[in-house]
């Protein structure tokens, strides 16, 4: 607006509507969750809330209902749909250390095994306080799992160690993989909100395994799955070579004739560059 240059709002694949149906307040995870807690939940009855709460016209371009059979949800992801089975969702989100895996372990003779349990049974004793985003306890965790351990789950040893203080009595809730996941996430999230950010794309140049062949259909499906051709798009529709008017100066100062652009190089001065170029 200040140089006066006509532009245009730049149109951008959004993935929230995506983000929302799965880690929203009422999503996929939310609703894994409170299923799990539940002693007589079910697959099936998941499925039903699933469909209940978020077969709506709202989300119709993200959560669909699969023509043929009634065991799974389709999520419309950004690289392409996917539809997922809800048979054994439950058991695998409850899933957790059986106590007779620990007592074998605990009993182990191996130095190695020995120090990595006591690592981990360290962690949860030095854990930090819960994250202020991270899921309680008794939201997150699983009643209807009997199974339990002393194992910090990945991410969340801090649910583990608030566990230590529970009033006498009361029954060890394990966190569900679904939380598990959720606050990895959050804490990923941090990290990068605090650091310069550097992606790598690994793409998978052809099945066959084979060193120097490339399969064009197989790297430009990769490319845009994972965001580079848009990413590109965008850039170029945001012009992202951006100079300082110096830089321009410097560069196009032979389009000026005699008159330099470096001794009054401004945003007006830059605009005129650009005519004089344009009219040649």
């Amino acid at each position: 607006m200040k140089e006066e240059i006509n532009w245009t709002f730049i149109d951008f694949s959004d993935n929230q509507p995506c983000i929302d149906v799965i880690e929203g307040r009422l999503g996929v995870l939310a609703l894994l969750d409170e299923e799990s807690r539940l002693p007589s939940g079910s697959d099936a009855s998941f499925l039903q809330k699933l469909n209940t709460q978020l077969l709506k016209p709202a989300n119709k371009n993200v959560f669909k209902k699969p023509r043929f059979g009634n065991s799974a949800f389709t999520i419309a992801h950004y690289a392409h749909d996917v539809t997922y089975e809800v048979d054994g969702f439950l058991e695998k989100n409850r899933d957790t250390v059986p106590d007779e895996h620990m007592l074998l372990l605990a009993s182990t003779k191996n130095p190695f095994l020995k120090e990595v349990l006591d690592a981990a049974l360290g962690s949860v004793k030095a854990a930090d306080p819960p994250h202020p985003g991270s899921p309680s306890p008794s939201d997150s965790a699983s009643g209807g799992s009997r199974r339990s351990s002393v194992i910090p789950d990945p991410g969340r040893p801090s649910l583990v160690a608030s566990a230590g203080a529970k009033k006498p009595g009361a029954a060890i809730r394990k966190p569900t993989q679904g939380s598990i996941f959720k606050a990895s996430l959050i804490t990923l999230m941090d990290t990068l909100s605090i650091t310069n950010v550097h992606y790598i794309r690994c793409i998978k140049p052809n099945e066959a395994k084979r060193p120097w062949e490339f399969t064009p259909s197989q790297v430009l499906g990769q490319l845009r799955a994972c965001g580079v051709l848009e990413t590109i798009r965008i850039s170029c529709a945001g012009y992202p070579s951006r100079w300082t008017y110096e830089e321009f100066a410097e560069r196009y100062d032979n389009y000026r004739g005699s008159a330099s652009l470096l001794a009054d190089c401004h945003p007006g001065t830059t605009c005129w560059c650009l005519r004089q170029i344009g009219s040649r």
